[in-house]
């Protein structure tokens, strides 16, 4: 353990270490060559690394060595907010109004970068869901893939993995699966997928505004069920 009047420091200075690394894109220095950079014993690098390591910021492979990476904290909102919306599932209506901003906010850089290739996957699901709804069958896979493939190539990886969160989140809920017009939603997003090739952002904007009032309403109707309220008031009740 390095004492704590200088812990601070080392930390500060493994940062800076990590900080270049992720700029340049080279491997993290051995731990020996750390522990005679920072003047500390091995032992003492990798604990200074464990926390970075536990976040996904540092990622260590057999005979490798250590790199340095955007962490993915996706998976941990998921998780931790899941939990919480079992206990107040009125908080999913703060999700949807969170991801709506989001995803509508960002959705004419989203048009403005899109490639062919994603383009025509957009198309081709688009026309999954038009067969499923024909048959009576729910897309909340296709839809998710929908929204992921759209929202890909944003340049923001924040947003990115909140949406990614979001997605994990609202699909965890069922609510997708609890739609009573698959045809008309499908019909939406065919739309939708139409004037994104002609660069309608103004067409495109105004058809996902409906996808979220229609996910606001089955959020709202599910909301009254009775297993909801029963949820509802044990949790006002602990409150």
């Amino acid at each position: 353990m390095y004492d704590k009047l200088n812990k601070n420091a080392l930390e500060e200075r493994m940062t800076e270490i990590i900080v270049r690394s992720l700029q340049s894109g080279e491997r993290l220095p051995s731990e020996k060559q750390l522990a005679a950079d920072l003047g500390v014993s091995r032992a003492t690098v990798r604990e200074m690394l464990s926390a970075f390591e536990a976040s996904g910021t540092v990622v260590a492979s057999q005979g490798s060595g250590r790199v340095v990476q955007l962490p993915d904290v996706s998976g941990q909102i998921a998780d931790g907010w899941t939990i919480l919306m079992r206990a107040k599932p009125a908080m999913l209506l703060e999700l949807l109004e969170i991801r709506a901003v989001l995803e509508i906010g960002f959705l004419p850089k989203a048009i403005e970068r899109l490639d062919a290739e994603h383009l025509r996957q957009l198309f081709e699901l688009a026309r999954q869901m038009k067969r499923k709804a024909e048959n009576g069958e729910d897309f909340v896979r296709e839809d998710r893939e929908f929204h992921r493939i759209l929202f890909s190539n944003s340049g923001n990886v924040l947003l990115e993995q909140l949406l990614k969160a979001f997605w994990e989140l609202y699909n965890r809920s069922e609510i997708e699966r609890q739609h009573g017009n698959l045809k008309e939603m499908a019909l939406i997003h065919e739309k939708m997928v139409e004037a994104i090739a002609k660069q309608n952002t103004e067409q495109a904007v105004t058809l996902m505004k409906e996808q979220f009032a229609d996910a606001r309403y089955r959020v709202l109707m599910s909301l009254q069920s009775p297993a909801c309220e029963s949820e509802r008031r044990k949790s006002a009740n602990e409150d």
